[in-house]
């Protein structure tokens, strides 16, 4: 029974003779306030769905009768306080509590043996994990980001042997990890961004399956995670650590390692050899020549740095630079030479004429954005509104593909306050004005993480089997009543191909 977005109803009929019912989708229904008794009688049940469901305070205890019920869906519940037993839900294999920031408690998990995903991400209210999670020994996925009155996890959760994703984020009251977690040797996934008063992990364990331990923003933690030989992307930003042992170098399968700037770093010339992003402090005046030199160094973050002056040149392996915010940044001593690249100076307003320069024609694989108030003249096509404009082509017989560099402005719609760090989808299109046909495109359009206005955000187009030389290039944000295009401009760079 498909009742979804019924955002007028209010109550649901009697339910007594619904035996057969195997699936209710009550997804966004925001004025229903309860559930009837009766719903107990749909014991043949497998599905229940009540995201969205945001003036439902309770569920009703007779739920404990729907002993087939396989997905039971709560999320964005807003005013869900308590949860039912569900001990006879021995059939139960997703729970899904995200977003019920009420909740304060969850039931017992005994007999919870083919739970496979539990999500409680952002059940800000919760304080505690209750000891049966352990009975749920065929758990693979648990998602508890976001969960910041959660102060420890029981040692019961070493139980959850099948356990391949853990994600912890920003539980920032969390102080510790049980050295039961050590026996997860399926885990896969540890994830425990922004857990700020976390200060140590176990030790002496080997999660050996772990492929990703994230500890970005974990700022109590000052020693190194020697939890695993095995990991793969390791993640150790915006921590208080201040050595690398030289242990690290026999973790033959680590690839992505991210970590902060400290003072003493080329004591540690082994790290140098192998970190692949780095984290500069706000209050560094100029980048330390140790990490001009890395050469694995792939990201580079040097947000708020604002007493940086200039940048110099770096190693080639160099495809990710976030100066944002770097607000005394005026001179770039260097050039991007790895055509990968993405280049993003926002808010660095006193960048000199020939650092922007450089930022704008520098070829780039995905968007680089810096200040400006309109489009460059060196966009020698040009449209002041709308996001579109028309070009001709000097082209005598035209190559089988071209490629330009395109220029937008984006415009807020309703001049809101907006977050910065909107995800934006930007779709790109280049009709043939001769035949009103549709030109194939290599990329069809940039997905944009840092949206604001007073900037341009620059990028490469290219095209396949162009037939005339009038083309219409259009510039369209994709699902979004928040921004759209308006100042746009396109200059053709070079001939790929004749």
């Amino acid at each position: 029974m498909d009742l979804s977005y019924s955002e007028d109803l209010k109550e649901l009929p009697d339910l007594s003779t619904a035996t057969t019912l195997e699936e209710l989708d009550l997804q966004g229904c925001s004025s229903l306030v309860e559930l009837p008794s009766s719903i107990g009688n749909a014991t043949n049940l497998r599905e229940l769905n009540l995201s969205e469901c945001s003036k439902l305070v309770k569920i009703p205890s007779s739920i404990e009768n729907l002993t087939n019920l396989q997905k039971l869906n709560l999320v964005d519940c807003l005013n869900l306080v308590e949860l039912p037993s569900i001990e006879n839900a021995t059939k139960l294999e997703e729970l899904e509590l995200a977003n019920c920031s009420r909740l304060v408690k969850l039931p017992s998990f005994i007999n919870a043996t083919k739970l496979d995903l539990l999500n409680l991400s952002n059940c800000s209210s919760l304080l505690e994990l209750p000891p049966s999670i352990g009975t749920a020994t065929n758990l693979k996925k648990l998602y508890v980001s976001g969960c910041s009155s959660l102060v420890n996890l029981p040692s019961s959760i070493g139980d959850l042997t099948n356990l391949q994703d853990l994600d912890l984020s920003n539980c920032s009251n969390l102080v510790e990890l049980p050295s039961s977690i050590g026996n997860l040797q399926l885990l896969s996934y540890l994830r425990m961004r922004g857990c700020s008063k976390l200060e140590a992990l176990p030790t002496n364990i080997n999660l050996e399956s772990l492929d990703l331990l994230d500890l970005t923003d974990c700022s109590q933690l000052k020693s190194f995670p020697e939890i695993s030989t095995n990991i793969e992307d390791l993640s150790l930003t915006g921590t208080a650590i201040k050595e690398v042992p030289l242990s690290i170098l026999s973790w033959s399968r680590l690839s992505n390692f991210l970590m902060s700037y400290f003072e003493s770093l080329k004591e540690f010339p082994h790290a140098l050899d192998i970190i692949t992003g780095m984290q500069l402090n706000e209050d560094i005046q100029e980048v330390p020549p140790c990490v001009k030199g890395m050469p694995r160094l792939r990201v580079l973050r040097l947000h708020n740095c604002n007493h940086l002056v200039s940048l110099p040149q770096f190693s080639d392996s160099l495809w990710n630079i976030d100066a944002g915010n770097c607000q005394s940044l005026e001179r770039l001593d260097c050039s991007f030479n790895n055509p990968k690249i993405s280049l993003k100076f926002s808010n660095c307003f006193k960048l000199n004429q020939e650092a922007r320069d450089l930022i704008m024609h520098t070829s780039t694989s995905r968007y680089a954005v810096l200040p400006s108030t309109q489009v460059p003249a060196c966009f020698n096509h040009r449209a002041t509104a709308e996001g579109s404009l028309t070009i001709k082509l000097n082209e005598s017989s035209l190559p089988k593909s071209l490629r330009f560099k395109a220029c937008i402005m984006l415009v807020d719609i309703n001049e809101e306050a907006v977050d910065e760090f909107d995800l934006l989808y930007v779709y790109n299109k280049i009709m043939n004005k001769q035949n009103d046909l549709e030109v194939r495109c290599t990329t069809r359009g940039q997905i944009i993480d840092q949206v604001l206005t007073e900037h341009i955000y620059t990028f490469e187009v290219e095209t396949e089997e162009v037939t005339s030389t009038e083309l219409l290039f259009e510039f369209t944000t994709y699902n979004n009543d928040k921004w759209k295009v308006g100042e746009c401009g396109v200059y053709q760079i070079l001939e790929v191909q004749r």
